[in-house]
């Protein structure tokens, strides 16, 4: 669902200046026109359980259910409703979620000494969907909800690829998260894995909080294909 501000058309030109004004500082670097395909990110609405575990939303990992946790989730400032999302609390300490780890089974986040002050201050918490295919040449753009503390969240796009006889990270998007009031925003940015990086063949999102300790959310994750068109230089001319 999409929650970006509508403005109305203004026919004075100082009406034109106030909306262009208000445009959101999540535009992404170049123009875009998107593709008719759809969301190559399933499950990112968060609304639909994994039908072999009902513990973890359908094309994500298991939420540890502490720290990260798959839940209802509080309606926008219009209150249009947000069902389910996913909810992550960084104000809890490194050694509670070692042993939230552990009782889950997420042993690959186990932290050596953990101690007791909030995960946010150290490692942060993360949480990823399921590889997702790419396709060589072809653009992207991620659109995501967010609702939390300004500065104090990441969406990463990040790709894999075979280098060197090995499988391995070869390709990150960084995709800073901002929000008015810590009301629901809309963010979006275009990204191209290939473009620098032809062997990258798949990709993961990565949501990630950390510092100030607090609650992130997290919700309507897409990635669609579009069509790239270079911007325009400040002379006129085509930006490298």
């Amino acid at each position: 669902m999409n929650h970006r501000p509508k403005f109305k058309r203004l026919p004075t030109l100082a009406g034109l200046l106030l909306a262009l004004s208000l445009q959101p500082i999540f535009s992404p670097a170049w123009a875009a026109e998107k593709i008719d395909e759809p969301n190559l990110c399933p499950g990112g609405d968060f609304e639909a359980a994994d039908p072999k575990d009902a513990t973890r939303p359908a094309g994500w990992d298991k939420p540890d259910g502490l720290g990260v946790q798959w839940i209802a989730a509080p309606a926008g400032a219009n209150l249009q409703a947000h069902g389910k999302a996913i909810r992550m609390d960084t104000s809890i300490s490194e050694q509670r979620m070692v042993a939230q780890w552990r009782k889950t089974g997420l042993t690959q986040w186990l932290i050596p000494k953990p101690g007791a002050n909030a995960i946010a201050e150290t490692y942060g918490l993360s949480f990823y969907s399921a590889s997702l295919p790419v396709k060589p040449g072809q653009a992207y753009r991620i659109t995501f909800d967010f609702k939390g503390q300004s500065g104090g969240a990441k969406v990463w796009v990040r790709g894999w690829g075979h280098f060197n006889g090995e499988k391995r990270r070869r390709y990150e998007k960084l995709v800073n998260c901002y929000s008015k009031d810590q009301q629901w925003v809309t963010i979006s940015q275009t990204f191209n894995p290939t473009r620098n990086r032809p062997e990258v063949t798949e990709m993961k999102v990565m949501l990630y909080a950390y510092n100030p300790p607090g609650i992130y959310w997290f919700d309507n994750v897409k990635i669609e294909p579009v069509a790239e068109s270079p911007a325009p230089s400040a002379a006129g001319k085509t930006a490298p």
